[in-house]
């Protein structure tokens, strides 16, 4: 399809006082605050998992020896992305108004929200297999297994966000074992909710006194939570997470073999000029203590 003069007759002639590209599509990127941003080198890329020792038994004349073993992998290939806009010369020409060039800049604006999508897509699909972890089940799930013989653990609720509720799952988080069922320092720090979650949470975290009651307790949530609204980008309304975010750093990857970039061409037998963008990435992430998550029906 080819944007010619015919589509866009008023801004090839004088009269007009101003036009506007009102679409007003920039935001402030959320993905450094949630992903370790990695340059993919590989055409498939593998992260691997190593399994926990046992644990320590009495001296009873001879040592106790333990090994360990390899734990799950989980394996990335690149997705290719690409967005382009066929340009009529002769619009080109005649635009008084440099609407098509504006226009054509509004890809990047594309990118942007692409690239914004395929990351809020970990935590959209968190409870399906859209994305999976290292044992083949979704991000969050009630039965995370252990290659390594640990018991089959589980991060995933179905509580609507409550004070009781985010403490509840403070406590689930901390008594996550590792993959051989030793006790391990757990630092849930986030909470992570949708645009219509957004007072409720802010509540929960700021409100002095204890939420809805007329007692005068202490709220113990003050002050205890960072708070992420992924506006727009998070697609249920009532679905929220918690979130360690120093595990988050280090095992929540986006995977860049190349980055956006944009590319022009003309095509000499129908004097069309050609605008394209190209990028190629994805996420994944090998673990799942890092987060807990409550699918609210």
């Amino acid at each position: 399809m080819v944007v010619n003069q015919a589509a866009l007759p008023s801004i090839v002639q004088r009269g007009l006082s101003e036009v506007f590209l009102d679409q007003q599509r920039q935001f402030e990127s959320m993905l450094p605050s949630f992903f370790k941003m990695v340059e993919a080198t590989q055409a498939s890329e593998t992260d691997q998992e190593i399994g926990d020792i046992g644990q320590v038994s009495p001296f009873t004349g001879e040592i106790a020896y333990d090994d360990f073993a390899e734990g799950y992998s989980k394996a990335i290939t690149e997705t290719e992305y690409s967005l382009g806009l066929k340009i009529q010369r002769r619009l080109l020409r005649n635009d008084l108004y440099d609407v098509v060039r504006n226009s054509v800049g509004l890809m990047s604006d594309s990118f942007n929200q692409k690239r914004e999508q395929i990351g809020a897509s970990v935590f959209n699909n968190a409870f399906n297999t859209v994305h999976t972890v290292g044992d083949g089940l979704s991000l969050c799930s009630a039965s995370h297994t252990s290659k390594v013989g640990g018991a089959v653990q589980g991060n995933s609720g179905s509580s609507a966000l409550s004070a009781a509720a985010v403490e509840a799952t403070r406590v689930l988080m901390v008594k996550f074992k590792t993959n051989k069922d030793n006790i391990r320092q757990a630092r849930p720090s986030l909470l992570l909710v949708p645009t219509d979650l957004h007072e409720k949470a802010w509540e929960i975290v700021n409100s002095y006194g204890k939420m809805d009651t007329a007692l005068n307790n202490r709220n113990f949530h003050f002050g205890k939570w960072n708070l992420a609204v992924w506006d727009n980008f998070l697609t249920d309304t009532n679905n929220w997470f918690m979130v360690d975010e120093r595990l988050m750093k280090m095992f929540l990857k986006y995977r860049i073999w190349e980055p956006v970039q944009f590319f022009r061409s003309g095509e000499f037998g129908t004097l069309v000029q050609k605008y394209a963008g190209y990028m190629s990435v994805a996420v994944s992430t090998v673990e799942w203590r890092w987060l807990y998550g409550h699918e609210v029906s």
